[in-house]
């Protein structure tokens, strides 16, 4: 078990440490409202802070972009917000250490398939690069290859399948299949000296990753990764060593300007990571704790608020050491989503009543399409009918409160 609460560092093999490539790896990225200002008037320091030393001392830095990069566009009929960041705050991005900017995630084709390729466009204008998208699913499926002080690194950028997917003929997000994911690995695993996967998956507000999940991230690094690293759920989730290799389920959000006045607080408190790399190895990671502060700028935590938040992930981390364990917090957890059934339950109800034109029964059916289309949607119902098919009750870890509602 990785207990970080005293030492936010973890040295897997001393003797390959010196001379190892460092690479800052972030969760969410969005830059929005007060924090696209200060990008688009080269304010850096505005938006992140003291966590800025830390993305500029590494040898590369990779953050999931999860909007899009337009100026225009039409926003696409889907779940959620659609969210867009004006093209300005792109070299203000690079210039604070980014050179890769992963587009596999459920907002980056937002505004329609023109904005999701000016998206591209201006990543590669500033000078950086772009992986897990593309003009169609050939492009977007395949490895970034690119150069990291000497190391030759590939990377493979997927998304739960969602609206923003693109296809055999169309632009956007590369959709997670995870046998053609496995494929993949294995075909290029020699052809780079670091192969590294990033994944944009899990069930929101949750902090445990569920069975699927944990079996795809294993299974790419069976394939050959040597990291998976993921985010998605907004929230932090633990890491593990897996057969010598290293898989994070969730980094959570990185800079991401909420939508509400007031966000939980786990919205604002994540962590980014430090992966320290050889040869297909990983000699060492680095915890980096941060938060969005009232200003809306990056903040290193410190102090207490900062050894809380370790110690809440090494809890996290020993979940992860037993796999029925961690089905039992997810199971738990899911069983307060209630809107899953609720709108189930009124679909087939109108069904049943054969309302087929009706304008609720349609909106019903969308929301039920979309957790069956979308895998952590497919999850929460799937957790939910296992426990309640069996006839049992299900008895809820006594900490359960602690990760889902203790983030201070």
């Amino acid at each position: 078990m990785f207990d970080i609460t005293e030492n936010q560092k973890i040295v897997f093999d001393e003797a390959s440490l010196d001379g190892a490539k460092s690479i800052f790896i972030t969760g969410d990225l969005i830059p929005r409202e007060r924090s696209e200002e200060r990008l688009c008037a080269g304010n850096i320091d505005g938006v992140f802070g003291n966590v800025l030393e830390h993305i500029q001392s590494c040898d590369a830095g990779i953050t999931n972009l999860e909007c899009a990069v337009t100026n225009g566009g039409e926003p696409i009929f889907k779940c959620g917000p659609n969210l867009k960041t004006r093209p300005e705050t792109i070299p203000a991005l690079v210039k604070a250490g980014f050179d890769v900017f992963a587009l596999a995630n459920n907002h980056s084709r937002d505004w329609g398939n023109d904005a999701f390729l000016e998206t591209m466009k201006c990543i590669t204008d500033a000078g950086a690069k772009y992986v897990g998208g593309g003009r169609d699913l050939k492009e977007a499926s395949g490895a970034l290859f690119f150069d990291v002080a000497g190391l030759r690194l590939a990377v493979f950028n997927s998304s739960m399948r969602q609206a923003c997917d693109c296809t055999k003929d169309t632009p956007g997000s590369n959709p997670l299949n995870p046998p053609a994911m496995a494929a993949a690995i294995s075909r290029v695993k020699d052809e780079c000296d670091f192969l590294l996967v990033v994944i944009h998956d899990g069930k929101e507000y949750c902090p445990f990753p569920s069975q699927r999940v944990r079996e795809n991230y294993r299974a790419f690094i069976d394939a050959g990764a040597d990291a998976v690293i993921a985010h998605h759920p907004h929230v932090a989730q633990g890491f593990e060593e897996y057969n010598g290799k290293f898989i994070a389920y969730s980094l959570g959000n990185f800079h991401f300007y909420p939508r509400k006045a007031n966000p939980p607080p786990y919205w604002r408190k994540s962590f980014s990571l430090k992966l320290f790399v050889n040869k297909h190895q990983v000699a060492a990671i680095e915890v980096v704790p941060h938060k969005i502060n009232d200003d809306y700028c990056l903040e290193l935590l410190e102090g207490e608020e900062k050894r809380s938040f370790l110690e809440r992930i090494s809890r996290l981390n020993s979940i992860l050491e037993d796999d029925a364990r961690c089905d039992h917090y997810f199971q738990s957890a899911t069983l307060s989503c209630q809107n899953y059934m609720h709108f189930i339950s009124l679909a087939v109800k109108q069904f049943e009543a054969g309302d087929y034109q009706d304008a609720e029964f349609k909106q019903n059916m969308f929301y039920f399409n979309h957790y069956l289309e979308t895998m952590e949607h497919y999850d929460v119902i799937l957790a939910q009918t296992l426990v309640n098919s069996h006839g049992r009750t299900l008895e809820a870890p006594a900490d359960l409160d602690y990760f889902m509602t203790e983030q201070n």
